[in-house]
């Protein structure tokens, strides 16, 4: 089977497929489809949306000001909301896995996931429960507004535009490796219009999932419009939860949550989403618009895209090792174990949801003043998720001396999480009007984020066990933890372009801002086995400034060159280590030096991380605009690096901080291209090669005084030439695409394909690499008719129903959980224009 299966792969790599998110700009469009009106008669208006399709022209505003893609000398892809849809590309998730620039390891609905960009990341890539673990190295924006991550699924969308390379001049914090926006659709003054889209859909061996979306868009008058939208999204599961593992069963037998009596729960990874937009456009004058919009959406993720292995110690020893022990959460060789029940299925004796979410206020404000355009943007929004997760293995672990180990009990720990982010931000710029000699940006930024991360440990039964244990607000909470901050940054920001000529461009921007980061943390163990900890910081910086220098040649009319010097930066914080009593049986075990250990000042704080970008590219159109191809390769310094680092207190119980690494270095080629065989069909290939490496060599010690006895207790040394992981060597994308008609009816059909590489799933430590995940491919076909004011869709993702590998979770007592690609699925949808 096995020659087999690399041989369909290579012919789908060869044969075709991917449509690259590359925006296409031309010029002639607009006399090349001068003829399209609503006038038109039916054929016309075909052939019209086929060159339409063929000579797509997206005008994106990522430089602040109106431009076609391909007239920016920065790497940008943007995709309109109708390819989105053609795609069915409805989330950030899939959007990001369509980018061969941009890596997320998709542990499903339920988990956030970390995302890297050009190499940049320092971090475990595998799924985590705790969104403190999940770190990004790209900064999210809806229109206008930054926010801290971007669930907000794509509907009555009119383009996304992805940023690639730092933005720290006009984006600001967050912004190291890109950025990616969603630009929703303004309400329409001149035009009603209302839509409906319904889609049902099916997972191979789950059940039917349906996603139905409207829109309306009302000219209340000459001067005002409304836009309103809602969509929901119906999910059924495919993977079925088992709450106990085969090797336990009678008295051994864990107790079932929630219903004790049950053994499995059907199609267990279930989903519903409700989202809605409302949106009110007043245009008083021909200079003036204000716009006020408010979104909001409500998420249920229900269960685990994964299913587990069997432990080390069960698959090498028999059923007892669980009982006794013999399993280890350590051994690599746990990612090699037969699945514990199948493929198919997750083991977890508490029931595991994620419960979201998001709302958004904004209000917009544009002012055509004649030499510049002023805009403002104020908005609010809110951010939430409330859940619980399977706490076995840590159960055990941190709980066993108390009786609750698995050779004691039958009862099982579970976690919940509570995590709360709101801010204001606003924004006001002057934006020059178009000229020949110099052009400009000038504005002012302010913002304040509040935060919330709330995590807790559920032992059931342990409050009446435990005779000592203190009464907490929680029945049976054996510890929690309480992470709150308040950021605030004031910012101001500029660029400066001067034509040098008709050809050259001279740019120089620069962002200059201060920053307070506010930080209390509460730790609180209700066992007594550990110190309580309550713990107030304040950091900050005034005065900090990055810049950017850019120089574009125009080649020809067609075909731009650039290069860039450009900065990007992460703001730093607070860390919750403390003094710690070493006590002498510990460092016995250890082999250290027991002793009091008093917290450097560089463990107690991290320092804001920074990168410096050089870049050369080139983008346009060659033989006579047949081929778009936009290219560039990339040398990024980053500096400081914020890596996670944990201290092992009492017990070897951790707390989790960050520290900065010692500095590293990415490199890399990017390549997105679109060649038009005919006018019929069109070609498209990307691909991205990139690694990252510390460059330098640095030990980092956690205490004052680490030279008792040449003690090395609490220090950590990362080495120059380390990979960084969650990024693979090579990513491909290739596609092909028809646009036609048939019996006088629009037609198109899209087969695409994308490569991921092996990819360290984390970065090196200490000499060891971490797990490779293996390198993967995935086809998707997709095809629709437009018969005027109906549309009809279908496609299938993962055509050729691939188990790859795309995500795990940590090993424990029941076994390593494996995310594997979501099975082939088969979905129709219909459109209706009224």
């Amino acid at each position: 089977m096995l020659p087999f299966k690399k041989s369909r792969i290579s012919l789908i790599i060869a044969a075709a497929l991917v449509p690259a998110s590359v925006a296409l700009a031309d010029d002639s469009a607009s006399s090349k489809n001068s003829d399209c009106t609503a006038e038109s008669g039916r054929a016309a208006q075909a052939e019209c949306r086929t060159r339409a399709d063929l000579y797509e022209e997206i005008v994106v505003t990522a430089s602040r000001r109106e431009s076609a893609a391909s007239d920016l000398p920065i790497n940008i892809t943007a995709v309109s909301g109708e390819s989105l849809r053609q795609q069915n590309i409805t989330d950030i998730k899939s959007l990001l896995q369509e980018s061969v620039e941009i890596s997320v390891a998709d542990s499903g609905a339920r988990f956030e996931d970390s995302v890297t960009v050009r190499g940049l990341n320092v971090s475990s890539v595998s799924a985590n429960n705790l969104e403190q673990f999940i770190k990004t190295t790209l900064s999210y924006y809806m229109d206008e507004t930054p926010l801290p991550k971007l669930g907000f699924r794509i509907k009555d969308i009119n383009r996304v535009e992805t940023l690639l390379g730092p933005q720290g001049t006009l984006y600001g914090a967050g912004s190291l490796g890109g950025a990616v926006r969603y630009i929703t659709n303004d309400p329409k003054l001149d035009e009603f219009e209302a839509k409906v889209n319904t889609a049902a859909y099916q997972v191979d061996g789950g059940g039917i999932s349906s996603d139905t979306d409207f829109v309306v868009n009302l000219p209340v008058s000459e001067t005002f419009a409304l836009r309103a939208s809602a969509a929901y999204l119906d999910e059924a599961g495919y993977l079925d939860r088992a709450a106990n593992a085969p090797w336990r069963a009678g008295e051994d037998a864990y107790i079932s949550d929630p219903n004790p009596n049950k053994a499995i729960y059907k199609d267990d990874n279930w989903q519903e989403v409700t989202t809605a937009k409302i949106a009110a456009l007043w245009a008083p004058t021909d200079n003036l618009e204000i716009k006020f919009t408010h979104m909001q959406q409500d998420q249920l993720a229900h269960g685990t895209n994964g299913a587990n292995l069997l432990p080390v110690g069960v698959a090498d020893f028999g059923k007892d090792c669980d009982v006794d022990f013999c399993y280890s959460d350590t051994d690599f060789s746990s990612f090699n174990t037969p699945y514990a029940i199948n493929d198919r299925t997750i083991i977890s004796p508490h029931q595991e949801y994620a419960d979201k979410d998001f709302s958004l206020d904004v209000l917009d404000f544009n002012l055509d003043l004649g030499f510049a355009t002023l805009t403002s943007s104020t908005s609010k929004f809110e951010d939430s998720s409330v859940g619980e997760a399977d706490y076995t293995g840590p159960g055990y672990a941190f709980y066993g001396w108390a009786g609750f180990g698995p050779a004691d009990t039958n009862i099982t720990a579970y976690m919940t999480f509570d995590n709360t982010y709101e801010g204001f931000s606003h924004e006001t710029r002057l934006v020059s009007a178009p000229s020949d000699s110099f052009e400009w940006i000038v504005g002012f930024y302010t913002t304040e984020q509040d935060s919330k991360n709330a995590f807790g440990e559920i032992v059931p039964t342990i409050d009446q066990e435990l005779s000592w244990k203190r009464v907490a607000d929680v029945a049976d909470l054996g510890y929690e933890e309480l992470y709150e901050g308040t950021y605030s940054e004031d910012a101001i920001f500029g660029e400066l372009s001067y034509h040098v000529t008709e050809k050259l461009t001279l740019t120089a921007g620069a962002r200059v801002f201060n920053y307070d980061d506010e930080r209390h943390t509460i730790l609180l163990d209700h066992t007594y086995a550990l110190p309580d900890q309550d713990l107030e910081s304040k950091g900050g910086e005034n005065g900090k400034s990055f810049f950017k220098l850019n120089a574009s040649y125009d080649v020809t009319d067609d075909i731009l060159a650039y290069a860039t010097f450009s900065q990007g930066f992460r703001r730093g914080g607070q860390n919750n280590f403390r003094d710690f009593d070493y006590p002498e049986w510990m460092a016995e075990i250890d082999g250290k030096q027991p002793g009091s250990y008093k917290v450097a000042e560089n463990s107690r704080t991290y320092e804001p991380d920074s990168i410096d970008n050089l870049e050369l590219g080139l983008k346009g159109y060659f033989f006579e605009q047949r081929l778009y191809l936009q290219t560039n390769v990339y040398q990024i310094t980053w500096n400081d690096p914020q890596t996670y680092r944990s201290q092992a207190v009492e017990f070897w119980f951790p707390i989790n901080g960050t520290e900065n690494g010692p500095d590293a270095e990415t490199k890399g080629w990017e390549l997105s291209s679109r060649y038009r065989l005919s006018d019929n069909w069109s070609l498209t290939y990307a691909t991205a090669t990139t690694e990252g490496s510390f460059s330098e060599t640095k030990t980092h010690c956690m205490y004052e005084d680490t030279s008792v006895s040449g003690n090395d207790y609490g220090c950590r040394t990362w080495y120059d030439g380390d990979l960084l992981g969650g990024a693979p060597k090579w990513k491909h994308n290739l596609g092909i695409r028809y646009n036609g008609e048939l019996s006088g009816y629009p037609l198109w059909v899209s087969l695409r394909a994308n490569y991921m590489g092996e990819t360290n799933t984390d970065r090196d430590e200490n000499g060891e690499s971490p797990w490779v995940r293996p390198s993967y491919t995935l086809a998707h076909l997709s095809a629709g008719m437009d018969f005027g004011q109906i549309g009809a869709g279908m496609w299938v993702d993962n055509l050729l129903n691939d188990d790859s590998t795309l995500s795990h979770q940590g090993a424990g007592p029941l076994g390593r959980r494996m995310f594997n690609s979501t099975p082939r699925t088969i979905g129709l949808n219909l459109s209706y224009d009224f």
